[in-house]
């Protein structure tokens, strides 16, 4: 790169469009834009190239998990845990945690648990157990990761299948007993400065931890019942694509109703084929090798495009705008688009975009608001390594496309819109009173649904 700059010095009196396309011309962009198209938002017409050409999407498959919750949930909707308390002795207790896939189950909902438990003098627990629904991790937003045994887990990068973690990951992490109290005054000084009040120095011992199953639990006649709640299903959407949290997506997604309302939805209710869109997961990533490399979610330029409009129809329909689920470019600076990649005087403020990142593609699809309507767009650009440099390329390749498309539209129009980062609002879920219906019975007739 360094050496067509170079080459470009004698041109400083060149128009800017000049220097761009020598630069797309040469040999300095050796990543290849497979993909570009650009829908305007009323006649819903389509134009670009390669439209149907099938491409991995990488993390902008969350905007098809956002869709798939969406169209499941009521944006306003909180997952349940629910808690059983079951007495054994005068001082003793059984305690069972009934999960409801939260995407977000971390040290702060335990927490939770812990300080409700304790406001019962429940302090000495002879079983802990826990039912495939539970998906526990210390911390779910951790991107350097944290080892469980010797497996070191990056929720935000993950590779890994739908059913991750597994119960023998869970149970590891539960039975850290001290590893979870350890943080546990962080949990209380902040739940102080908001009004919430947690018992003060908890006791949590667990003589015993293990996995049971739902269809083994069988609660008796003398159980007390407590709950602890997800955040909104909007603020768990924003979270997962503000840092395209990978975990996040793939529990949202089976929550959702997994690979088989999936192909419902896309194959027999929106008519579509494997032509059109092939899923495996709902995150964009995946950890599974075969005989031609990784398998990775692949979508076309038109029915990304689609998937855009009918996510941002069903954010409307629910009195909601994208931006509550979605980040934007520039405004939400600690965000994946909140970077100096695609931000300008063009697009700060006024796209709403996911980027999306694997080993051979770089994507990214949004709404830009320009001055002749909203312009849904996508591109997709092909790698020939996976190097940074290749990668930052890739970017300036898509940021050119993306601010041609601006201007060729009169320019940028700002959204009406303040930052909301919502990884700083993680006190939702201290609910003391109960459901008035339970994620299970919402879960189990979206599956019936399904069937």
């Amino acid at each position: 790169m360094a050496n067509c700059l170079n080459g470009l010095k004698t041109t400083v009196k060149l128009s800017l469009v000049f220097i761009i396309s020598v630069l797309m011309a040469s040999e300095c962009f050796s990543a290849k834009l497979t993909g570009a198209c650009s829908m305007d938002s009323v006649k819903l017409e389509i134009s670009g190239n390669n439209l149907d050409t099938l491409m991995p999407i990488a993390s902008v498959s969350k905007i098809y998990t956002s869709l798939m919750t969406v169209t499941a949930f009521n944006l306003d909707y909180k997952f349940y845990a629910q808690i059983y308390v079951t007495p054994v002795s005068a001082n003793m207790f059984d305690v069972h945690i009934k999960g409801a896939r939260d995407p977000y189950f971390n040290k702060f909902k335990m927490h939770m648990i812990i300080s409700k438990l304790n406001e019962m003098n429940v302090t000495q627990i002879r079983n802990l157990t826990f039912d495939e629904n539970v998906k526990y991790l210390h911390e779910t937003d951790s991107s350097r990761g944290f080892r469980v045994g010797r497996m070191l887990i990056q929720p935000l990068v993950l590779k890994a299948d739908l059913d991750f973690p597994t119960p023998e990951i869970v149970k590891y992490e539960l039975s850290q007993t001290s590893v979870i109290l350890k943080s546990y005054k962080d949990s209380f000084k902040l739940a102080k400065a908001n009004d919430i009040e947690l018992f003060n120095n908890p006791v949590f011992k667990v003589i015993q931890t293990s996995y049971l199953p739902s269809d083994q639990f069988k609660p008796t006649f003398n159980v007390q019942k407590i709950f602890v709640s997800s955040q909104n299903i909007r603020t768990m959407l924003k979270s997962m694509n503000w840092n395209s949290n990978n975990h996040a997506a793939n529990q949202m997604f089976t929550a959702a109703g997994g690979i088989a309302r999936f192909n419902k939805l896309y194959y027999r209710d929106f008519k579509q084929t494997e032509k059109d869109v092939i899923f495996i997961n709902g995150s964009g990533q995946n950890h599974d090798l075969t005989d031609e490399g990784r398998i990775y979610n692949q979508a076309t330029c038109r029915n990304v495009l689609r998937t855009l409009h009918m996510l941002n129809k069903s954010a409307k329909s629910q009195k909601f705008e994208l931006h509550d689920i979605m980040s934007v470019v520039g405004t939400d600076r600690l965000s994946t688009v909140g970077g100096t990649a695609y931000t300008n005087s063009l697009t700060s403020g006024s796209v709403i975009a996911k980027t999306g990142t694997v080993g051979t593609n770089i994507t990214l699809a949004g709404i830009a608001y320009t001055q002749k309507g909203q312009k849904y767009f996508m591109y997709n650009v092909q790698l020939k390594s996976s190097s940074k440099s290749e990668a930052r390329n890739a970017r300036r390749l898509i940021s050119i496309e993306l601010n041609k498309l601006i201007k060729n539209n009169g320019g940028p129009i700002k959204l009406k819109y303040e930052s909301q980062n919502p990884l700083n609002d993680n006190l939702e879920n201290y609910d003391e009173d109960a459901p008035t219906e339970s994620a299970e019975m919402i879960i189990s007739s979206l599956f019936d649904k399904i069937k």
